[in-house]
C-alpha cells in the first residue's frame, strides 16, 4: 500500500500526554519529596517553616495554578509559583541561589512520581503511525519544564514515536486555547480540519480542541456520563486506532460542524 493510500494518511493526530498516555503515578511520594527537599533547602538558609505550613502554602500555590491554566488558557510561570511560596513564608526570594535551588527541587518532582504508559498506548501509538498518521504530542506543562518531560518521554521509549512534542512551557499558552491547536496545525502544515486531538479532560482537550477547529476524541477510561454525547470516546487504548480510523471516513463524507464546540 503506497502511502498516500493509508487509512489515516494526510491526517494529523495530536494526542494529550498526562492522563491520556501517562498515568500520574504516585503523586504523594512526588509531593512528599517536593516538600522534604523545599525543607531542606530552606533550612541551610536558616529557614524552618512548620512542615504543615509549606504543605499548605506549597500545596495552595500549585491548586491556584493548575486551575488557572486549566479555565483560562494562561501558562504558568514556574518561579513565579516558587517566588509566591517564598512570599508567603515571608522569605526574600532575592537571597542569592535560594530560587534557583527550590526550583531544580520543584521542577524535578514529577520524576519520584514514576510515572508509566498507560496499557496499550505504546501499541496504539506505533498502529497510528503504521496507518499513516502523523502523531504530535500536545500537552499542557505545570510545573515540570519540556527538557524534564523529553528526559521522561526517552526513558519510556516515548518521545521518539512522535512526529512533532508542543509543551505550553513552550508555548508560552496553554490547552484549551485556540492558539495551542493552531500551533500544532501551523507546524504540521495540515489544516485544523484535518487534526484529531485525543485526550481525557472534557474543557482542554475536547472543548479546546472543537473551539479551535478541530476534530476530538475523548479518553473516558470510567465510560463516564459526559455533557458532550456526540463526541466519540474510548475507554481502551486497543480502541483507538479503528476509531480514528471510521472518524477519518466520516468526515470526507461530511466536513466538520464548527458549531459541535460545545456537544
Amino acid at each position: 500500500m503506497t502511502p498516500s493510500a493509508l487509512p489515516l494518511s494526510g491526517w494529523t493526530v495530536s494526542l494529550d500526554l498526562w492522563g491520556t498516555l501517562l498515568t500520574n503515578g504516585d503523586r504523594k511520594a512526588a509531593a512528599g519529596w517536593r516538600l522534604t527537599e523545599f525543607g531542606r533547602v530552606l533550612d541551610v538558609y536558616g529557614h524552618h517553616p512548620a512542615p504543615e505550613k509549606l504543605s499548605e502554602i506549597v500545596g495552595r500555590t500549585r491548586k491556584e495554578a493548575a486551575h488557572q491554566q486549566r479555565t483560562t488558557g494562561a501558562q504558568p510561570d514556574v518561579e513565579a509559583q516558587v517566588g509566591a511560596v517564598l512570599d508567603e513564608l515571608g522569605i526574600d526570594r532575592e537571597t542569592p541561589d535560594l530560587l534557583k535551588l527550590l526550583l531544580a527541587v520543584h521542577t524535578h518532582a514529577v520524576l519520584r512520581a514514576c510515572p508509566q504508559p498507560i496499557p496499550g498506548a505504546i501499541a496504539t501509538l506505533d498502529a497510528i503511525k503504521a496507518a499513516g498518521g502523523r502523531l504530535v504530542l500536545t500537552s499542557n506543562t505545570l510545573a515540570t519544564p519540556s527538557d524534564v518531560h523529553r528526559l521522561l518521554l526517552t526513558d519510556l521509549g516515548l518521545l521518539d514515536r512522535f512526529d512533532d512534542v508542543l509543551f505550553s512551557g513552550d508555548l508560552r499558552v496553554a490547552k484549551p486555547r485556540r492558539e495551542v491547536f493552531a500551533a500544532v496545525a501551523e507546524r504540521a502544515g495540515t489544516p485544523l480540519e484535518r487534526i484529531v486531538h485525543v485526550g481525557d479532560d472534557p474543557l482542554t482537550d475536547v472543548d479546546g480542541a472543537l473551539g479551535a477547529g478541530c476534530h476530538a476524541v475523548h479518553y473516558n477510561p470510567r465510560r463516564e456520563a459526559t455533557a458532550r454525547p456526540r463526541v466519540p470516546d474510548f475507554a481502551d487504548h486497543a480502541e483507538l486506532p479503528a476509531l480514528l480510523v471510521s472518524l477519518h471516513g466520516a468526515a470526507a463524507a461530511k466536513p466538520i460542524s464548527r458549531s459541535a464546540s460545545h456537544d
